[in-house]
């Protein structure tokens, strides 16, 4: 009897093993196929746009990972791209940003519906701000408190020209606004602002009398095991490749080429939570996954955050701006993301709800370049994401 056991149980392990040998070939045979036909057609859009270089991060539905890269990371010395080079996230740290503060919601710290006066009427700077009496914390999340923006102010970029090492406090950044009419009336509009995000990098440290580098490492990037993902807090960021820009073309006065020696030509610190964060687009694509299926915070959170008002309005709409969010329909169905750039950097986050998929898309070059065809939205969405689907469709019909 026992020896009938053993062989049933060898027999059985020796099913087990070789069934999943064979399942594995077969998604592998899959998976090559797919990252041949991205990689196609990655390098086409390269070499027909004549931007320097991209790489490319997909998490298919099943958490396969599939990273990608093409054409050069350092022009000037012939250095290919490699797919775990890290670029600038640019307005995608705003995903960061709102993440936490849903967080901090769900924890009972703080409501979509404090004002900011809770937290700042006791600074004698306050009053100064557009709107202070009236905005509240959702406002500025979704850029419906009609505050103006600090990086487009004439001094602000002088400051930055004449100052490119300069730490700026976040305070700093606001002086920019003060006193200025504000956009719209708070909550009657829609005008995208990275100064909403700054005030709320403040909110959050107040609150947790922590650094906001130091929260999300605790709440985001530790957890959730995002470890290409760091502050660009400094001139000198590990794993940063190059990136080009327009030569000296207003409002900045940069070279075309924005890292020498390892060193950015500007200090990169005074995005901080308007952007603030430099990743790998495998690191990106994960976090839309992530992000978008609610493994972040609970579910009345990712309702909130997915909820847009218009971008005229500024009033609940089907599609538009959450809570540091783009939602927005295509030919294809609705999809969830956010675009960023910095200066030399382009890059673009995005989830496919239908496909269950993340996909993140950065390239060493920005529109001031001319270096760039169409936009980063209309590579992924427009003639990578087709590719995605035809072999999804192949795969399924299998």
């Amino acid at each position: 009897m026992n020896y009938l056991k053993d062989r049933n149980a060898v027999l059985y392990i020796i099913i087990v093993f070789f069934t999943s040998v064979l399942l594995s070939n077969c998604t592998g045979r899959q998976h090559t196929e797919l990252q041949s036909s991205v990689q196609r057609k990655l390098d086409e859009i390269c070499n027909r746009s004549g931007f320097p270089g991209a790489t490319l991060g997909i998490i298919l539905e099943d958490k396969s990972e599939l990273a990608f890269a093409t054409g050069l990371s350092d022009v000037e010395n012939n250095v290919p791209m490699k797919s775990t080079d890290r670029l600038f996230t640019g307005s995608q740290g705003k995903t960061f940003v709102s993440a936490v503060l849903l967080q901090m919601i769900d924890e009972g710290k703080i409501t979509l519906e404090d004002k900011l006066s809770k937290y700042f009427n006791g600074e004698n700077w306050f009053s100064r701000i557009p709107n202070h009496s009236e905005i509240t914390v959702k406002m500025l999340m979704n850029h419906t408190g009609g505050l103006p923006r600090y990086v487009l102010k004439p001094e602000f970029f002088n400051k930055l020209n004449s100052d490119p090492e300069k730490v700026w406090k976040p305070v700093e950044l606001l002086e920019y606004v003060f006193d200025d009419p504000p956009v719209h009336e708070a909550g009657n509009g829609w005008a995208y602002s990275d100064t909403d995000y700054i005030i709320l990098g403040m909110i959050i440290e107040k609150i947790s009398g922590n650094t906001f580098y130091n929260e999300l490492q605790r709440r985001i990037l530790g957890p959730f095991k995002l470890n290409d993902t760091i502050p660009s807090d400094r001139s000198v960021l590990p794993g940063l490749v190059p990136g080009y820009t327009g030569d000296k073309v207003p409002p900045f006065n940069l070279p075309a080429k924005v890292m020498e020696n390892g060193k950015m030509v500007i200090s990169p610190q005074f995005e901080w939570c308007g952007g603030g964060l430099i990743t790998t687009s495998l690191d990106l694509a994960r976090w839309a996954k992530i992000l978008y299926e609610g493994k972040v915070f609970s579910q009345n959170r990712l309702n909130d955050l997915l909820s847009p008002v218009n971008y005229r309005t500024g009033q609940a709409d089907e599609v538009g701006y959450g809570l540091g969010v783009f939602i927005f329909n295509t030919p294809s169905g609705k999809i969830y993301g956010h675009h960023g750039i910095f200066p030399g950097y382009e890059t673009s986050m995005l989830y496919i709800p239908d496909l269950k998929i993340g996909l993140a898309l950065q390239i060493n070059a920005d529109s001031i370049s001319r270096k760039l065809d169409k936009t980063i939205n209309q590579y992924l969405i427009g003639e990578i994401l087709p590719v995605i689907r035809e072999y999804l469709d192949t795969y399924q019909g299998e």
